[in-house]
């Protein structure tokens, strides 16, 4: 009987293996874009197969790959070519070349559309959520002031207030040092080169 016993969880081990294996198509394995979009946010129009994006392939010379994906109905934040402008809109549409964006023309009150060829693009501002330093990048800088403030507003070793040291200073100056590292971390500013390439892709 204790003979037997291991002998039928073997089996039944074995045959679970089985039906899996039975039950796996590769075929139906979904890629890495497919996985995003069923996670992406439901706002995005994202809805139909077809639906073409942009995606921003970032190889920064700080830290890995990392691919930006930007959906119609997303903001983005863009320079252009030969232009000091920072645009800081809506993407309206997505073609094989090029976005459009909608800008509010307050001087007729409606909503004129401007097609942006991914060619003009000289730069783009994106953001990533990086775990403690995102948090931090407000954060630190914050600190930093209170530290100072605290330490010039109340007495210190002098027993004399509206007075601070070279210490406080530098304790205080390091937080909000470090807060704009972090902040630059966070939110870059990529330029479209060879490492940085923008292109568009479509859901299928």
């Amino acid at each position: 009987m204790r003979l037997l016993l291991p002998i039928v969880v073997l089996l039944f081990l074995g045959n679970i293996k089985a039906w899996s294996q039975d039950h796996y198509d590769p075929k139906k394995t979904l890629s890495s874009e497919e996985l995003f979009l069923k996670q992406g946010s439901s706002s995005r129009v994202i809805a139909t197969p077809g639906q073409k994006y942009l995606v921003l392939d970032a190889s920064p010379f700080i830290g890995g790959f990392h691919r930006y994906r930007f959906f119609p109905g997303d903001n983005i934040r863009f320079r252009m070519k030969n232009e000091t402008i920072r645009f800081n809109e809506t993407i309206a549409s997505v073609d094989d070349s090029a976005f459009t964006i909608g800008v509010v023309n307050e001087a007729v009150g409606r909503m004129d559309y401007q097609r942006i060829l991914l060619e003009d693009i000289r730069l783009m501002k994106v953001s990533r959520r990086i775990p403690f330093i995102s948090q931090a990048a407000p954060l630190l800088p914050l600190a930093g002031l209170i530290f100072i403030g605290a330490d010039f507003f109340n007495k210190g070793v002098d027993n004399k207030r509206y007075t601070t040291d070279t210490s406080t200073l530098v304790i205080g100056g390091s937080l909000m040092a470090a807060g704009y590292i972090c902040y630059k971390f966070t939110f870059a500013s990529l330029k479209i080169n060879s490492r940085n390439k923008l292109k568009v892709l479509e859901t299928y």
